[in-house]
């Protein structure tokens, strides 16, 4: 009988250790050292004397929980929300503002020089703004307490929903409208089919957002009409749908307008005014939204006879700054619904040098027209997975400039790579703190070849 050796698992201290914290990494942890370890534990900030249990180990690195705080740090704030420690909304709210940017920067930086052959330096801009009253869009889910429903966030590593009855972070307005609509929703007869609520602050009207499980009652449907006028807000619903000028009877879903125009809702980028929908996508902090698409335009440095394309588009909130110069612009996107949007404002606002095409740009894409066409310039911002496809493309099409928008540094730094080793080089790079008081970080990245 063969006996395969076993490696022995490192035992886990029981015992809570002191340490000093001098830093926070990417994350927003608190980072202390002694002989043994480097320990990296949520809650801790420079400046602070704790007690930690070990939760795990690897090699030299060990995460922990505080147990004891045995002296604050003079920089550490205060708690401003009752929730803060239960709701999963503000985890870093303990940490001044300018000290977290400064940790994700550092973060960044290390980040990168991990994964590329050379540093990027330093950052050629880091934008700030408010930290309280940011958000302009939301999504609550919905919990049921003893037969009644209340509107909530996630707490914090947990499925479980906190009751928001106002929150720092949404603008006055969404403050405003979430009791009366928390009433509403215990009214209507359909309140078991009710999945989430969306709210969008635009520059015109509130856009609220009622996701069923089943088609809405003309019942129910008055009641939120009651409501769209009491708080001035564009209602929609999106619900079970089978269209009858299809053969197959395959149910979908569809957006439903149930109070106020579709003219009274709209956002402006950089002075460019983008109608849309209860659902549709935007940058959740307006402040910082212009001056992404400022630091983007400067980057592009636009002419009239440039020809730009525009990857990951959305709604067009670069495209349509972009096309306002008088250049030629692509936009693309997977959201078949978000691209007629945009064609629709691009016509409107009469952006004749305005294009949109539908592509999955994580599959196979590049055979299509417009990915065949030369450019002067391309802007991608894709999601938190990044743009891996998509580098690769460009890698090989030779764009002469790529400025790339990212919410996730670690995709970032692998497709920044991509575009390293075709040749590219990072002219400049900086942050927008699009998300204050939360581990996440907006980058903005400019390559040249």
């Amino acid at each position: 009988m063969v006996t395969f050796y076993k490696p022995q698992k490192k035992e886990v201290e029981k015992k809570a250790v002191k340490v000093n914290c001098t830093d926070l990494d990417l994350q927003g942890r608190g980072v202390a050292r002694d002989d043994k370890y480097v320990y990296f534990v949520e809650g801790l900030m420079p400046g602070d004397v704790a007690n930690v249990l070990i939760s795990n180990v690897k090699g030299k690195i060990a995460t922990g929980k505080i147990t004891k705080i045995i002296k604050q740090s003079e920089k550490r704030l205060k708690k401003d929300c009752a929730l803060i420690g239960t709701c999963g909304g503000c985890s870093l709210q303990h940490i001044p503002s300018d000290m977290l940017i400064e940790s994700k920067v550092k973060g960044i930086e290390k980040l990168f020089a991990k994964a590329l052959p050379n540093p990027l330096g330093e950052p050629s801009f880091v934008h700030q703004g408010k930290n309280t009253e940011y958000r302009r869009a939301c999504r609550f889910a919905i919990r049921g307490d003893h037969g009644k429903l209340h509107l909530g966030f996630r707490e914090e590593k947990s499925h479980n929903l906190v009751k928001i009855i106002d929150c720092l972070c949404l603008s006055e307005r969404m403050n405003n409208a979430i009791e009366p609509l928390n009433k509403v929703i215990n009214s209507m007869k359909q309140k078991s089919s009710l999945g989430h609520v969306e709210f969008l602050d635009s520059d015109g009207a509130l856009g609220v957002l009622l996701r069923m499980t089943k088609t809405l009652s003309d019942e129910d449907a008055a009641l939120l009409c009651e409501y769209g006028k009491a708080v001035n807000a564009v209602i929609s619903v999106v619900e079970p749908y089978k269209d009858p000028m299809r053969i197959s009877k395959v149910e979908t879903t569809r957006e439903r307008f149930i109070y106020g125009s579709k003219d009274d809702l709209f956002i402006t980028s950089h002075g460019v005014k983008l109608k849309c929908k209860p659902s549709s996508f935007v940058q959740i902090n307006k402040e910082m939204n212009e001056k992404m698409i400022d630091t983007v335009l400067s980057m592009l440095d636009v002419k009239d006879d440039s020809k730009i394309m525009d990857l990951f588009c959305g709604l067009g909130n670069f495209t349509m700054p972009i096309a306002a110069t008088g250049a030629k612009v692509v936009g693309v996107d997977i959201v078949s619904k978000m691209i007629e949007d945009a064609r629709e404002n691009a016509k409107e606002l009469g952006f004749e040098k305005a294009s949109f095409e539908v592509a999955d740009l994580e599959e196979l894409f590049e055979n299509q027209s417009w990915a065949k066409d030369n450019y002067d310039a391309v802007v991608l911002d894709p999601g938190r997975q990044g743009a891996k496809r998509a580098v690769l493309f460009l890698a090989k099409k030779k764009v002469s400039k790529i400025v790339m928008i990212s919410c996730n540094p670690l995709a970032a730094s692998r497709d920044s790579l991509e575009l390293v080793k075709a040749g590219y080089k990072i002219k400049q790079w900086g942050v927008c703190d699009m998300f204050p008081r939360t581990s996440h970080v907006e980058m903005i990245l400019e390559f040249t070849l």
